[in-house]
């Protein structure tokens, strides 16, 4: 079988893979937000992975615990806040100290703008130190799946919120980064959509190309 393209086609090609290339895949245009703040002697550094995801697009939230100071801090409990139009992913939450990665669950409570973990019924403690030479920092991480029901267009707060053995309930439930959906929705992930909702059903154009005997 022999491959014959016409000069229309060519155009159509190189048209297609240009606008291919401008319309190309979610990952290349995330946008990572962090927030970073001191309060009671702890440092907390907070990050989405796409603060400008797509409707279907699964993002991950991580919270890191540091101490400033000598005194240990252990996490009794830990909210994490989103935006009720966010799902968790199961499975997904995680905390990681110096002694590794450890689930959550099932020691976690699932709420529609919160999920908390219950750290006084785990296995585990989650301890954050700062000593010379046994400097221990904690990060708390989840994932979630955007739903169609986000609002488009508008910055949506996130936080984090927990009791420790010090007495210290912090709330910074706004603290952020907030989280604004963009993209198409049913496009799936960074709302690159089908060929065929390309401008002027490039899709289509492309498919009436191919190859002839």
């Amino acid at each position: 079988m022999t491959l014959r393209f016409t000069a229309g086609a060519t155009a159509a090609t190189a048209l297609g893979l240009g606008a291919l290339t401008l319309f190309g895949a979610g990952s290349a245009m995330a946008a990572p937000g962090t927030a970073t703040w001191t309060d009671n002697g702890t440092v907390y550094n907070r990050t989405v992975s796409n603060t400008t995801p797509s409707v279907g697009e699964k993002i991950t939230v991580t919270t890191k615990f540091e101490r400033t100071n000598a005194t240990d801090e252990q996490l009794n409990w830990l909210k994490d806040w989103h935006p009720a139009c966010l799902t968790y992913v199961t499975d997904s939450a995680k905390v990681i100290d110096s002694a590794g990665t450890h689930g959550v669950e099932p020691f976690l409570e699932i709420k529609p703008d919160f999920i908390a973990g219950d750290f006084m019924a785990t296995s585990y403690k989650v301890i954050i130190k700062k000593h010379l030479g046994d400097v221990q920092p904690a990060t708390f991480s989840a994932q979630y799946t955007v739903g169609a029901d986000c609002d488009k267009g508008v910055a949506m707060t996130t936080g984090v919120e927990y009791l420790s053995s010090l007495g210290h309930h912090a709330n910074f439930k706004t603290q952020g980064p907030s989280i604004t959906v963009g993209g198409t929705p049913g496009g799936g992930p960074g709302g690159t959509g089908s060929a065929d909702a390309l401008p002027g059903g490039l899709g289509s154009l492309l498919s009436g190309f191919g190859s002839s005997r």
